[in-house]
């Protein structure tokens, strides 16, 4: 780093925190917005990019909440913000220790009075392009056939009038096996984009196909995250290795241009979809929605933006208000994402339920990032959970950073987008999707390895 540069760094960043400390003083949310700014700016200076990333999602958060008005808000919101803040940190600064952790195994970093070389990023070293389509096309097979299995005698509920409704009644008849083998969908769309957007060898306009069908089939279940979780860690990925640019795919190969672009263009169509199923619900708080934003789609989707960043803050200090009155269930909300296969042995907990009936009127049942552990082990508790946490998500952030197989980027770019996720809820306690992620990826892995 040159001196001059070393130097603003040693005096804005005391600035920048005092003047948080100051602002504390006045109002603390505000104080904690900045300080996360701040952290933001430190993680990207060092180079920890999805550590940056993820702090600046949650300043986006805490602005939300602190900014716009929406008709979810309370005293709640604002009040717990440094409570929040409190955890969030915890989980942020136990994902740089464990970056570090793996740097250190690494062989560590160079003296401080030695430039820092700058990683080079990695060229993936993809399968066979005939294993490689086979292994596309099964996941294809396994998606068709499990939508059939899924949507057998109901409208797919991003056909149906009332997606929230329909999506009600498709849960209560489907399973965890139904729902694992559904995520064919999820890997297939992931594995589809990053190999179009690698830009090696002909065949591009097939991959951006595939990854067009499985879009779109995991669509069918109107959930805007069902086609995040696909579409964002292959544009994580595409961002972190080098990409090749050959004449075969002149107009087809991604630069980073185009990378966000797609990544853009992606979230305002989940923010504008969001928008529009919640404008299509029929409950008490769909209806102040309606009235609130009327048929305008710019302000329905900026109403959607702001509920999938506040929400979730704003459950958790109604969670928080009552912690008292909750006993804590040793782990019992965490194994939430096996479903009623556990509870003859941990017993029941209805997370959804407990924050819809704090959420009154509008019984919301938003998870929340904190509220799982918190719920299971109590305040203190809950920080050393995501402590831990934390530290498995830096260093599995770390030891995938620089791989060449595929499989081991989009494991490191799904550990990130369920990171960032956090802003809405602790995705992997709720779901079970990883549990089809991860072997869906050891067996990528183990083609591309039998092909070497």
């Amino acid at each position: 780093m040159p001196p001059a540069e070393r130097r603003l760094w040693s005096v804005a960043l005391p600035f920048a925190l005092g003047v948080a400390l100051l602002l504390a003083t006045w109002d603390a949310g505000a104080a904690v917005t900045l300080a996360f700014a701040v952290g933001a700016s430190v993680a990207a200076r060092a180079r920890m990019w999805a550590l940056a990333a993820c702090a600046t999602v949650w300043t986006a958060a805490l602005l939300a909440v602190r900014v716009l008005p929406g008709p979810y808000d309370s005293w709640a919101g604002r009040g717990v913000l440094p409570v929040l803040a409190g955890y969030v940190t915890v989980f942020l600064l136990a994902w740089a220790a464990g970056r570090r952790l793996v740097e250190r195994r690494d062989g560590g970093r160079p003296p401080p009075d030695l430039p820092r070389p700058k990683p080079s990023r990695p060229e993936l070293s993809w399968p066979s392009e005939r294993r490689l389509r086979a292994y596309l096309f099964v996941l294809l097979g396994v998606a068709v056939v499990t939508a059939a299995v899924r949507f057998r005698g109901t409208l797919p509920p991003l056909l149906a009038d009332n997606p929230d409704a329909a999506r009600q009644v498709l849960r209560e008849q489907s399973n965890l096996v139904v729902g694992l083998l559904s995520e064919a969908w999820t890997l297939g769309m992931a594995v589809s984009l990053l190999r179009a957007l690698s830009g090696r060898r002909p065949a591009l306009p097939l991959y951006y196909a595939l990854t067009a069908v499985f879009t779109v089939g995991a669509a069918l279940g109107a959930s805007k995250n069902s086609v995040l979780v696909g579409i964002a860690p292959a544009l994580i990925t595409a961002l972190s290795v080098r990409r090749t640019r050959g004449r075969a795919a002149a107009f087809l190969a991604a630069r980073t241009p185009v990378v966000l672009l797609i990544g853009a263009a992606a979230l305002g169509a989940a923010v504008f979809l969001g928008g529009q199923r919640t404008m299509a619900g029929t409950g008490t708080f769909e209806t102040e929605f309606r009235a609130r934003y009327g048929s305008n789609a710019l302000t329905s989707s900026a109403g959607s933006l702001d509920l999938s960043l506040s929400s979730s803050t704003e459950t958790f200090g109604r969670v928080w208000s009552q912690r008292a009155h909750l006993e804590p269930r040793h782990g019992t909300y965490s194994l939430t994402f096996l479903g009623s296969r556990v509870e003859p042995i941990v017993g029941k907990a209805d997370l959804y339920g407990l924050t819809a009936q704090l959420s009154q009127p509008y019984l919301m049942n938003t998870a929340t990032f904190v509220a799982i552990p918190l719920l299971d082990w109590g305040p203190l508790g809950a920080a050393v959970f995501l402590a831990v946490l934390g530290l498995a998500v830096g260093g599995t952030e770390r030891w995938f950073e620089f791989s060449a197989a595929p499989a081991g980027q989009l494991a490191r770019a799904f550990v990130v987008y369920f990171a960032l996720f956090g802003v809405y809820e602790l995705y992997p306690l709720i779901y079970p999707t990883w549990l089809s992620l991860v072997p869906g990826l050891v067996i990528l892995h183990r083609l591309g390895r039998t092909t070497t």
